[in-house]
């Protein structure tokens, strides 16, 4: 049968845009479950929707050995997860030294190369790192561009304080060896220019899946656990960890007798202020499945975000206020990273007595404006970034960035 040349041109361009589809691998900070379903994942899940081709790993720890030892235990996810073999311990790793460590993440990385090569071309495969601690691994692994998807403070990443020496040495050197950089805020963006100012620094915030969120808060009873109906309730979800203002908690809480105060979330060794926190009116609830997270907020008069006014706090996009916005609640924040992209839904506290009178406000106008709220959301959505984000990676892949 014989082919046009019209024809043969149109198959010929189709074939090589195939070729050249970009085939994403997330190389994660957390585990695939954990509990605290975040960024990585969502984006990975709308990419999955959208027919992107994408691939999560997951940060190598105790979790994720455990997992592929016994891989009946864990729910089978609907994209390709890998769990890379975890290496020694952090708690190790300044004893051992930084050559013996890198030694093994490199044996690591080789096995981990093995197996991505069964799924991936490295041709056209593209790293998202979201922690530095993947830096050592990159030596053994042939992307074809390598993008640092910086979300937070680097401080978020380190895992012991002995170790953060290490891992600014790490960042540095991943600095050298990436493409582009993708950040959630200004302040990360401005940072990474001065350190390399040719970089191509792309902002793609944090966002919400509105739709999910809603009917699952639409769907799931009251959750028992909270206080009785009443009192109002002001919420919070997320990691109550070291960078969390426990002081300023104590102090509104005091001041607020009339409030409850609610915290769901995972605590660690570094949220040493939750352990002295005693006031009738406050309860830590700890972890819930995150399916479970939309009926919380569903049941709060208002959020809050109650970060410390520190590095951490000021680079922070928290997703928790896109996922409360979703469900029209009214939020006050101490200041994180550009909170005026929140179009000024958002109440930002820097005091105690800031944060008692806004929360006092937001109680009492609770059903203002709580349709442009879910309207931001979901002008904000997963899926909103995953496009986002797949632009910004097509650009790199063009000559002009210097594409092979």
């Amino acid at each position: 049968m014989r082919v046009s040349m019209i024809e043969f041109a149109t198959h010929q361009r189709a074939r090589e845009e195939t070729d050249a589809a970009i085939q994403i691998v997330s190389l994660a900070a957390v585990t695939w479950d954990f509990r605290l379903v975040g960024r990585t994942r969502m984006l990975t899940e709308a990419w999955l929707q959208s027919g992107q081709p994408t691939t999560f790993v997951q940060v190598p720890s105790l979790r994720t050995g455990l997992q592929r030892l016994v891989p009946w235990l864990t729910r089978r996810p609907s994209v390709t997860v890998l769990r890379p073999w975890p290496t020694y311990p952090a708690r190790l790793w300044r004893t051992l030294g930084t050559m013996r460590v890198e030694r093994s993440i490199r044996r690591r990385a080789a096995a981990l190369r093995r197996e991505l090569s069964r799924i991936v071309s490295w041709d056209r495969a593209v790293a998202l790192v979201v922690s530095p601690v993947w830096t050592p691994w990159l030596d053994e692994l042939p992307f074809r561009r390598v993008v640092y998807d910086c979300i937070d403070e680097l401080a978020v990443h380190v895992r012991r304080p002995e170790l953060a020496t290490l891992y600014q040495e790490w960042e540095e050197r991943l600095l050298r060896r990436i493409d582009g950089a993708v950040v959630t805020a200004e302040c990360l963006g401005e940072d990474l220019r001065v350190r390399r100012p040719t970089l191509p620094v792309a902002i793609i915030r944090n966002g919400v899946d509105v739709e999910r969120f809603c009917d699952l808060a639409a769907r799931t009873p009251r959750p028992a656990d909270l206080p009785a109906q009443g009192r109002p309730i002001v919420g919070f979800i997320g990691a109550l960890y070291e960078w969390i203002d426990w002081e300023l908690i104590r102090e509104t809480a005091r001041s607020l007798p009339e409030f409850e105060f609610v915290f769901v979330g995972p605590a660690d060794r570094r949220a040493a202020g939750a352990r002295g926190l005693r006031l009738s009116n406050v309860r830590l609830l700890g972890a819930r499945p995150y399916d479970c997270v939309p009926a919380y907020v569903n049941a709060f008069d208002a959020c809050w975000v109650p970060f410390k006014q520190d590095a951490v706090g000021r680079a922070a996009n928290p997703v928790k206020i896109y996922e409360y916005l979703a469900l029209g609640k009214p939020v006050v924040t101490t200041p994180v990273a550009d909170t005026e992209s929140f179009g000024g839904l958002v109440g930002v506290a820097r005091t105690p007595a800031e944060m008692i009178g806004q929360l006092r406000a937001a109680v009492a106008a609770a059903s203002e404006s709580r349709a442009a709220r879910t309207e931001f959301a979901r002008q904000n959505s997963w899926r909103a970034r995953a496009r986002e984000y797949v632009a910004f990676l097509a650009a790199l892949n063009t000559p002009s960035h210097g594409s092979p």
